[in-house]
């Protein structure tokens, strides 16, 4: 990091210090970025939430919106109601979807193997994204 921070002691005036700061928080996250591994995207994406599930997400935020503004304990129920609905039909349908998939494995060829290493793979969490003034007094 020393070769990336370019370091003039003379820091008389506030444009000499923002500078300073604005290369010194260039450099870390310069840093930052060599040191943190790259992240593959997904072998296979998530699969699209069906439509009709999507019609009952969007009523059930159109209601809590209005929920919000007129707090009408009927709304509410309403709005719960659907929230249970709509995580109740999104389980189904994940399964639904996982079943062919997990019908098509086979311990003999090892794609039971594979699949679950697959799952179980645990991603390297992102590090908080800050800007340059905010990363340089928290450090």
């Amino acid at each position: 990091m020393q070769e990336l921070i370019p370091f003039d002691s003379e820091l008389h005036n506030e444009m000499a210090i923002d500078t300073c700061v604005d290369n010194f928080s260039d450099a870390v996250l310069k840093a930052l970025a060599a040191s943190t591994p790259k992240r593959r995207p997904r072998d296979h994406p998530r699969p699209p939430v069906p439509a009709g599930i999507q019609e009952e997400i969007r009523l059930k935020n159109r209601l809590r919106r209005q929920w919000q503004i007129t707090r009408d304990p009927a709304l509410k129920a309403e709005v719960n109601r659907l929230q249970r609905s709509v995580t109740r039909r999104l389980k189904e349908s994940r399964n639904d979807q996982w079943s062919p998939t997990l019908e098509s494995l086979y311990p003999e060829v090892q794609s039971l193997w594979r699949m679950t290493k697959r799952v179980l793979r645990v991603p390297t969490p992102s590090p908080p994204r800050h800007s340059r003034r905010n990363l340089f007094f928290r450090l």
